[in-house]
Formats: C-alpha cells, sequence, structure tokens
C-alpha cells in the first residue's frame, strides 16, 4: 500500500544519507562514492565499468583508491562486505 512504499522510501532515503555521511570522513572523490554505491549494491567491475562507459582497468584503479582511503590494502576483507558495515 501507499503508506507502506513511502515508509520504505523515507527508510531508503535515510539509510543512503548515513551511508553518505560515514563513507565521506575518508575523503573519497565524487566518482569514487559513486563507485562505492554501486559495489555496495553488489554490481561487478565490468558492470560498473559498462554503467559508466569506462574500461574495467579505470574501475580496479577506483578500486585500489577506495581500498587504499579505507585502509583495507593488503588486508582480505571483502569490499562489499565492508561498505555494507558502514551502512549501519
Amino acid at each position: 500500500n501507499k503508506i507502506n512504499r513511502i515508509e520504505s522510501d523515507l527508510n531508503n532515503s535515510f539509510n543512503e544519507f548515513s551511508y553518505l555521511s560515514n563513507i565521506k570522513q575518508y575523503g573519497l572523490t565524487p566518482r569514487e562514492i559513486q563507485v562505492t554505491t554501486l559495489i555496495k549494491m553488489g554490481k561487478t567491475t565490468k558492470e560498473i565499468a559498462e554503467f559508466f562507459h569506462i574500461s574495467p582497468a579505470s574501475i580496479d584503479f577506483h578500486r585500489k583508491n577506495i581500498r587504499a582511503k579505507l585502509r583495507l590494502t593488503n588486508k582480505k576483507i571483502n569490499l562489499r562486505a565492508h561498505l555494507s558495515f558502514l551502512d549501519e
């Protein structure tokens, strides 16, 4: 029903605002924030590259920078899982 949809939309907006507030503290560029959002949604490097009309190597470059800024370099931590954790 309409009330449930509005409530769901508000919760999604609040969650996205909370995520963006948490992620901004790491000094990510606007493009890196866009990439993290798509990674969090479960998109692959190839899918993200197609979405932005750039090469998968460019997305790999962004992923490397994101991992460095989140202090995940040389750690066996799944980036998507870590980004989802920042949502909480």
